[in-house]
Parts: C-alpha cells; structure tokens; sequence
C-alpha cells in the first residue's frame, strides 16, 4: 500500500505539472508528499481529484453525490442505517475510522432506544460536527421523537376524521403521503371504520392494525433510505481499490440488515395474521355491517348518498 500511495503521488505530480519526469516526482514525493496530495484532492481537474486518495466522510459525501435531493437531517439519519468510515489524510497519521450504525431494526423505529420525555422515545443518531463534510461524526443518544407507532396512529385518526366528515384530503398532505408509502388497505379500513357514525368501530380497527401498520410504515421507510445509502455507496469512482473492498463491505452490511428487518416484519405481521387476512377481515366486517342494519336505517343511508352526490 505504501508502493502504491507513492507511485500515486508521483502520478500526481506530474499530471499537476510539478515535476516532469517520474524519479523527479518521486523525490518531491518522499518530502511533500502531504501537500501533493492536498492539492490534488483540490483541482479543477476531475482527472487529477479522482487519483488522489479520497480523504472524508465516506457515506456523507456518497449522498451529498448522489443527485437526489436529501436535507442533511435525512442524510444523517441513513447515514445512521448505513454506517460511514472516516479517512483522514496523510499527514495525520491516523487510521480509517469505521463507525458502525445505529438503527438496525424496525422496533427501534417503533418503540425508539429508550423512554423519552411524556410520549416519546429515545433515538440514538449518527451526528455530524459541520454538514459540508462531516469529518467528525458523534453519537447523540438524547434525539427524542414521536415514535413511528403513535405517528401511525395519530395519522390514521386524521384521516378517519376527515372520512367521517367529508373534508377533502389534499394531494400533497401528509395523509395522502402516508397512505401511500403502507402497503395496507390503510384507506379502505379507516372507511369501513367511518360507515356507520358513533359506532366505534374506527377506534377499533385502528387498536388493532396498529403495530402492523406501523410495522410496515417503518419497513418502507427503512428500506427506500437503506436502498438511497447503497445506491450512493456503488458510486465509488473516486475510491482506491482498499477503500473501493471497504465500501463494499459497508453495501454488503446494509443489503444483510435489508434481509433481517424484511425478517423482523413478518414475524411482527404473524400478531394479526396476513396482509391478505387483513384485506378478508375489512371485507367480511363490511358485509357483516350492511346485512346487520335495520331497513330503515339502510334506506336513510342510501337517502344520504344520493343527497351527497349531488
């Protein structure tokens, strides 16, 4: 490696135009090799910045690559999925630094790390010092947030509520958002829950699915940024062949945990059976509730929804 990172230098020094021949570069090498590197890692040249060896934040600067748009609070928190390594240069003289991640699975996301403050949960988070290049990366083990069970709930309450009372759902809502990223009939089961007015049965139905919605909120959610992490990790043009084995490894890491929280969902899926189970139940409930009604009941119903869709 040391051969290696020489002959670099030297390829560097002349392509920078500082020395014009290859024993030449080396020499310079063997007394300013810091500087060479420094500067190449700083040139206008895309050809020169790639040979020298990539010097940061590995996963930060993968993402910040990557083209999709990404705030830096959501690069933290696959950053926090993924893991990173730091290399530092040369001149500090200081190992690669692997720093393993913290959120491995969906009940950390459901139920967080630790009892917070009221309601909320505990999140250990991978945080940066600065978000240019977060160099120095620390463990917050105080973030405390509404964990992804009662934001599924609460979710679900809104959405029942607006069902009951005929209020439009925007496109861009946080609802319409969330409706979309489950796999569950989430929609249809809040309906079923909104037919018949004070009956309860929303209440219900969401204390029931609850966990296993949220079970799969959290696995979409887990697997679309555990997917962006890798996608950002295959970029690796920059990288020399050990750094290159190393990122690697890292994509290998999140493609296991991608099979064990796919793992952790169906056992949590096995509480209340299927997702086909699911969809049987709404359907049967639906029909249970129908055939149950009064007459006259059914007839002020059908009274209601032709006055409605007007």
């Amino acid at each position: 490696m040391g051969y290696s990172s020489q002959e670099t230098c030297a390829d560097l020094a002349i392509d920078m135009g500082l020395e014009s021949d290859r024993d030449s570069a080396r020499k310079r090498c063997g007394t300013d090799r810091p500087s060479i590197l420094s500067s190449a890692r700083s040139s206008g040249d895309a050809n020169v910045r790639n040979k020298a060896p990539f010097v940061g934040n590995l996963t930060w600067k993968a993402l910040q690559y990557t083209g999709a748009y990404l705030d830096d609070a959501e690069r933290e928190l696959i950053m926090s999925m993924v893991g990173t390594i730091i290399y530092y240069p040369e001149e500090s003289r200081r190992d690669p630094e692997p720093i393993a991640p913290t959120l491995t699975s969906i009940s950390q996301l459901l139920y967080g790390q630790a009892a917070g403050s009221g309601t909320n949960v505990v999140q250990h988070l991978l945080r940066c010092n600065d978000y240019t290049n977060c160099d120095v990366v620390s463990l917050n083990t105080n973030y405390s947030h509404v964990p992804f069970t009662a934001k599924v709930e609460t979710m679900m309450r809104s959405i029942a509520d607006k069902i009951a009372t005929r209020t439009p759902i925007p496109n861009n809502s946080a609802e319409v958002g969330f409706v979309n990223q489950t796999t569950e009939p989430v929609y249809k089961m809040l309906s079923v829950g909104t037919s018949i007015p004070g009956s309860g049965l929303a209440d219900s139905l969401i204390g029931q699915y609850r966990d296993v919605i949220a079970a799969d909120y959290a696995y979409v959610f887990l697997e679309r940024n555990l997917r962006l992490g890798m996608a950002a990790l295959s970029k690796d043009y920059t990288l020399q062949q050990t750094q290159r084995d190393q990122a690697n490894q890292v994509r290998q890491r999140a493609q296991a945990m991608l099979l064990q929280i796919s793992q952790e969902k169906n056992l949590l899926y096995q509480k209340v059976g299927s997702f086909r189970a699911v969809a049987s139940h709404l359907e049967q409930l639906e029909r249970q509730l129908r055939s149950n009604m009064p007459q006259h009941v059914m007839d002020m119903l059908g009274q209601q929804a032709a006055y409605l869709s007007r």
